[in-house]
């Protein structure tokens, strides 16, 4: 948590201790601690905008994957075919759309 008084801006870190809230002076923003505490907020946030990106792409992966499979069933009706548990097997006449 960073409060600015004034020109100087204070580090505090909010933890909690036997169930109670307290805060915890890490320095003024020239500090060794409060740069750690900027570097680590900042690498959060790093990650956290990977994983947003990483789900992202996922998700575009999986629809993209749904399309290729609906376009195999298409060809293989194209040519007759049809697939049951991994098997490829030919229509019968009955079954072509009239």
């Amino acid at each position: 948590m960073i409060i600015q008084k004034g020109r100087s801006k204070y580090y505090y870190q909010s933890v909690r201790i036997k169930g109670k809230p307290k805060s915890i002076y890490l320095g003024k923003a020239s500090s060794p601690k409060a740069r750690a505490y900027i570097q680590r907020k900042e690498e959060k946030k790093q990650h956290s905008n990977k994983e947003q990106e990483l789900e992202r792409l996922n998700h575009e992966v999986e629809r993209a994957l749904n399309v290729i499979k609906l376009m195999e069933r298409a060809y293989l009706l194209l040519a007759g075919l049809y697939q049951r548990k991994s098997e490829i097997r030919k229509l019968q006449e009955e079954h072509y759309a009239q």
